[in-house]
């Protein structure tokens, strides 16, 4: 559960006492475990090294907060708006971020295995060394999506959007790239890998001169 006081501070206070707060106890982290935060405006809040784990903050407006290192686990993002984010290092285990907007937002080394972002928008957002194994990108905008070096092990593409994204070193072992847009042969060539991965026919034909793609890779995941 949550800490009573520190909700409090976040919740009656607002923005502007919360960072205080943080500002003027370094020490003590936050603990907002299971809160309900949904629907609140947190423009600017800084949730840095905090425990969100289980909490609800579907709708809510998270305008360049602050989640570095953060433990988002189980979260409820659900239609958030999280525009030019910072979530470096951020552990979304097993979070719904459904119809969620995440353009612009940092989540360098970020771990977003399980995370269901079906219907997301990831325009812009840089995702280079982060963890996307078993995560559900089902018709998801990845427009000038930095994914280089990711691992999207077992991932579910179906329909995703992958304009001009950065893919150079992205682990798609065993993904579903079926029915994946506005993808070209040079971008997805520059993957580490395409190991048993689900492609519409007309683009594993075109694929062929780049066997290289499909064999086992090393599955391990950069620290």
């Amino acid at each position: 559960m949550a800490n009573a006081e520190q909700l409090a501070i976040l919740i009656d206070g607002g923005v502007e006492a919360w960072n205080k707060f943080r500002r003027t106890n370094p020490a003590v982290q936050a603990d907002l475990r299971d809160a309900d935060l949904s629907g609140y405006d947190f423009t600017r809040a800084d949730f840095s090294h905090a425990d969100l784990t289980g909490a609800n903050m579907s709708d809510a407006y998270l305008l360049r907060a602050d989640f570095t290192e953060s433990i988002l686990n189980a979260v409820n993002f659900t239609e958030a708006d999280i525009i030019e984010a910072n979530l470096i290092k951020a552990s979304l285990k097993n979070s719904t971020m459904v119809m969620v907007d995440l353009s612009g937002s940092g989540l360098i080394r970020a771990d977003l295995s399980g995370v269901n972002l079906t219907e997301a928008n990831l325009t812009r957002t840089s995702l280079p060394w982060g963890n996307l194994t078993k995560a559900d990108l089902t018709r998801t905008k990845l427009h000038l999506t930095d994914l280089r070096e990711a691992a999207l092990i077992d991932a579910n593409l179906q329909g995703a959007s992958l304009q001009d994204a950065s893919l150079t070193g992205t682990n798609f072992t065993r993904a579903n790239l079926t029915g994946i847009k506005h993808i070209s042969i040079d971008l997805l060539s520059k993957a580490k890998t395409l190991y048993q991965a689900q492609l519409d026919a007309c683009l594993a034909d075109a694929l062929r001169s780049h066997q290289n793609l499909f064999e086992k890779p090393d599955d391990r995941i950069s620290a």
